[in-house]
């Protein structure tokens, strides 16, 4: 629904804008301002369109971050209108790495190395101290507190991160890697 929305802005901003460049008066220079406007636009780097059934395909509109070391990764992304909050973690893991997290928040595994992320996964690593809400989103474990990651397939992951504020959730986790 809300891509439909954002596709009708769209449409109705590129229809201005083409209307009001039809209208103004010829000129002998090329005036490329109805083209810079539509490339900034539909180029959007960062966008990262995640599938999180039940709910329509999520638009964070973020950049994912790659996960090494020790560090906090906060909210990068929001749902609009909603405001529930969205982070993501690239990982390029090995037989036995293991993420660490900490914080309070949905956590979906994805087995893919860029975005648009569009089919979660329940395979290729061990979850342990998650719990598992399936029925919230499909795949899906919340960390509440802590809890670890551990892949058992190597390969290219992103971790998504959706927190919902209103039950107490936010983007924000602590993250340590191990075994890369």
């Amino acid at each position: 629904m809300k891509s439909l929305q954002n596709k009708t802005k769209l449409i109705i901003l590129l229809s201005l804008v083409a209307g009001f460049s039809f209208q103004c008066e010829k000129k002998e220079e090329k005036d490329n301002t109805p083209l810079l406007l539509l490339a900034a636009l539909t180029n959007s780097p960062g966008d990262c369109t995640v599938s999180a059934p039940p709910r329509a395909s999520i638009n964070t509109w973020q950049s994912v971050v790659t996960a090494n070391g020790t560090e906090t990764i906060s909210k990068i992304g929001s749902v609009p209108i909603v405001g529930h909050q969205t982070a993501a973690l690239k990982i390029t893991a090995k037989n036995g790495t293991t993420v660490a997290l900490s914080g309070n928040s949905f956590v979906i595994v994805y087995q893919s190395a860029t975005c648009p992320l569009s089919t979660s996964t329940r395979t290729g690593f061990t979850p342990t101290s998650l719990t598992d809400t399936n029925s919230e989103f499909t795949n899906s474990y919340t960390v509440s507190g802590t809890g670890t990651i551990t892949f058992t397939v190597a390969g290219d992951y992103h971790i998504f991160f959706y927190a919902i504020p209103s039950r107490g959730q936010a983007a924000s986790v602590t993250y340590t890697v191990a075994g890369l």
